[in-house]
C-alpha cells in the first residue's frame, strides 16, 4: 500500500507556479537520491562532495545570474525502493528543479518509471548518475536522462580488448546479483563475441556484502574454471573480498574492476586485508575509469578540481581526500553549471533539457570538447585504465604486467 500511494501522488495535477518549479529569483534547488548509508555509503558522499566543491564555488561568486545552487539529499542505502520514494518526494513535496547525482544501477532503474511519468507531467530531468547502465541510455528513458560519463558497455568493450590482446582467453565474471551486475556483464558478452570468445565461469554475489563475507566457493569455481582473468562488476568491499580469498587461495589471475567499485575506497579496503593477511593483495589489479587520474595536474580540470577541494575541506576542517569519484562529481557539476550559464535569466526544465541537446563545444577543462551526444544522451565515452603501484593509482604505463600467468 504505500508504494501504491506513492505512484498514485504522480496522478494528482500540478498546480501552476509563477516561475518555473525549483526555481526562484535567488535558488535553483536540485535534488540526489543516493547511497549516504551501507556497503556503498562512499560512493553517495565523495559523489556529492566533489559536485559541492564546485557549487560552493559558484555560489561564493553570486551564483548563475544571481542564483545560488543548492542540493537537497536523500539517503537511499543502494535501495531502489527507498529511491523511488524518494524521487517522488523530491519532486512532489521538496519541488526540486532538476534530479541530480543519483548513485548505482538498482536504484536508478527501479526510480526510471515514476521518473518518465514525471517527465510527461512536468517536464523533469535527471544529470549526472554515476552508473553506466544502459537503460537510462535507451528509449524510452535517454530523452530526458543526462548521461555524463561513459558507459558500462564502453568500460567493458576496452577491458576485454586490452585483456585478449595480451593473450587472455579465458576470461571470468565476478558480478553484483541485481541489474548492475547484469548490465556490466551482457557488456562483457558483447565484447568477448567479437574476438569469437565467451565467458568461462560467472559466479556472482548478493548485493550489501561486507568484507568480512567470505568468496572462497566463487574463487574457486574461477580457479576450476581455468580463468586467467576475471572481470568484477562490484562494489568495493565486495570486490575486496573476492580479491583477498582470490590470492589467499592460490590465484593469480589479472583482476579488472570498472569504475563503480570505487578504485579509491577498493584500495583501502586491500590496505586492511593486507595487514591481516600477510598477503599481496594489489598486484595484477586494473581499473576502468571514466574521468582522468585525479592527480594528473596537467589537465586544467583536475588542477581546478583539486583547488576546489581543498578549499571545501578546509571550510570543513576535514582532512583532505581526493579520489576519481568526487572528480566525476565535480565534472558533472561544472557541466551542469556551464549549461545553466548558456541558458540565460529566464530558466525553465523545457529549456533546459533543449540548450543540453543541442548545446555543443562545452570546455569544461578536459582538453576536448564535451557535448551530449544524440544517442543515449551520453556526453563522455572515453576510458582510461589505472593499476596500484607503491600505494598509489596510477596510470597504466606497462601492461606486460598483465601478462598471463607464467608468460610475464
Amino acid at each position: 500500500m504505500k508504494f501504491t500511494r506513492y505512484i498514485l501522488l504522480l496522478l494528482i495535477p500540478t498546480f501552476v507556479f509563477a516561475g518555473e518549479v525549483g526555481v526562484s529569483d535567488s535558488k535553483i534547488i536540485l535534488g540526489q537520491s543516493a547511497a549516504f548509508t551501507g556497503a556503498s555509503a562512499a560512493l553517495g558522499k565523495n559523489l556529492w562532495m566533489g559536485a559541492q566543491a564546485y557549487f560552493d564555488k559558484v555560489n561564493a561568486s553570486g551564483g548563475v545570474h544571481g542564483r545560488k545552487i543548492e542540493v537537497l539529499t536523500r539517503d537511499d542505502g543502494y535501495e531502489g525502493s527507498r529511491a523511488l520514494v524518494n524521487t517522488i518526494d523530491l519532486i512532489k513535496k521538496d519541488k526540486v528543479f532538476a534530479l541530480f547525482g543519483y548513485v548505482g544501477t538498482p536504484t536508478i532503474v527501479r526510480a526510471l518509471p515514476a521518473i518518465r511519468k514525471l517527465n510527461e507531467d512536468e517536464g523533469v530531468f535527471l544529470f549526472g548518475n554515476f552508473t553506466g547502465a544502459q537503460p537510462q541510455r535507451e528509449d524510452p528513458y535517454d530523452d530526458y536522462v543526462f548521461n555524463v560519463r561513459a558507459s558500462y558497455r564502453d568500460e567493458t568493450q576496452g577491458l576485454v580488448d586490452h585483456l585478449v590482446k595480451l593473450g587472455h582467453k579465458k576470461i571470468g565474471l565476478f558480478i553484483q546479483f541485481d541489474s548492475y551486475g547484469r548490465s556490466g556483464a551482457d557488456g562483457v558478452r558483447i565484447a568477448l563475441k567479437k574476438h569469437g570468445l565467451q565467458v568461462i565461469e560467472e559466479t556472482t554475489y548478493m548485493r550489501g556484502a561486507k568484507l568480512s563475507k567470505k568468496m572462497n566457493d566463487q574463487v574457486k569455481q574461477m580457479m576450476l574454471a581455468g580463468a586467467s582473468a576475471v572481470i568484477s562488476i562490484g562494489s568495493y568491499e565486495a570486490c575486496a573480498a573476492f580479491i583477498r580469498d582470490s590470492r589467499i587461495l592460490g590465484s593469480n589471475a589479472v583482476i579488472a574492476n570498472v569504475s563503480f567499485v570505487g578504485s579509491d575506497e577498493l584500495l583501502k579496503k586491500l590496505y586492511e586485508e593486507e595487514k591481516e593477511t600477510k598477503f599481496d593483495l594489489t598486484s595484477r589489479l586494473l581499473n576502468s575509469q571514466v574521468v582522468p587520474s585525479w592527480s594528473n595536474l596537467e589537465i586544467p580540470l583536475v588542477k581546478e578540481y583539486q583547488t576546489d577541494m581543498q578549499a571545501y575541506f578546509k571550510r570543513q576542517k576535514m582532512t583532505p581526500e581526493l579520489n576519481f569519484i568526487s572528480l566525476e562529481g565535480y565534472l558533472n557539476a561544472k557541466l551542469f553549471v556551464e549549461i545553466l550559464k548558456s541558458i540565460g535569466p529566464k530558466l525553465t526544465r523545457k529549456g533546459f533539457i533543449q540548450r543540453a541537446k543541442y548545446l555543443k563545444n562545452i570546455d569544461v577543462g578536459l582538453g576536448e570538447p564535451v557535448y551530449f551526444h544524440q544517442n543515449g544522451n551520453q556526453a563522455l565515452k572515453k576510458i582510461h585504465y589505472t593499476e596500484y603501484f607503491n600505494g598509489l593509482t596510477r596510470e597504466i604505463t606497462d601492461w606486460n604486467r598483465f601478462l598471463p600467468a607464467g608468460q610475464q
